[in-house]
């Protein structure tokens, strides 16, 4: 009960807290912020949730024998662990586009754009990144990519909506388009900052 209601809290706070778009700017990209149709934007969702917490699930015993062994400083590689996360991202992506196009293709070939976007988004890496620089278990770390795919998600809603309630409006036509939807994102980051408790910089 230890271990899952562990998992729980680090899930919720990677969604709500710790949302990777609204607090870490990761994967902010125009493409998948004026996503439009929820169901590819829940399959884009899906995609990196999946890829995230496999490739989690992967490179935190690979992080844990580099850091043992210290083969980063043998080796003289600095970005060793970087490498190595980047290395079980891509790894996870090709074991999944060829398991879909072999037994699934159905699925495979309406996933197949969006999981090359969503496994080589800096939200993916980033995430595991932050896992790992917060020295988090195995556990910790599975459940904070499983709640950061989940809170892209519900960012990548968010935004939508506000997409479509900002295009019932009258904006200036300065603003229209991608400049408003950054002032929007950027009232919800500070919305979410104000939760947290962040100071921001002065």
């Amino acid at each position: 009960m230890n271990v899952l209601s562990e998992f729980l809290i680090i899930a919720l706070s990677a969604a709500v807290l710790q949302n990777a778009v609204f607090t870490r700017g990761l994967g902010s990209s125009r493409d998948t912020l004026m996503m439009g149709a929820p169901r590819r934007i829940f399959a884009f969702g899906a995609a990196l949730t999946f890829i995230t917490v496999v490739s989690a699930a992967l490179a935190w015993p690979l992080n844990r024998l580099l850091r043992e062994q210290q083969l980063s400083t043998r080796l003289g590689i600095r970005y060793l662990t970087s490498i190595s996360t980047l290395a079980c991202v891509c790894a996870v992506f090709t074991l999944l586009y060829l398991v879909t196009r072999a037994w699934f293709p159905r699925i495979h070939y309406p996933l197949r754009r969006d999981a090359a976007n969503a496994a080589f988004s800096c939200a993916v890496l980033g995430t595991i990144l932050i896992a790992f620089s917060g020295g988090y278990g195995f556990v910790k770390t599975v459940g904070f990519a499983f709640g950061s795919g989940i809170g892209y998600t519900a960012a990548l809603l968010l935004v939508r909506e506000g997409r479509r309630r900002i295009a019932l409006s009258d904006v200036p036509r300065a603003f229209r388009g991608l400049p408003i939807m950054l002032l929007y994102i950027g009232i919800l980051s500070l919305a979410i900052y104000g939760l947290i408790g962040h100071q921001l910089p002065t």
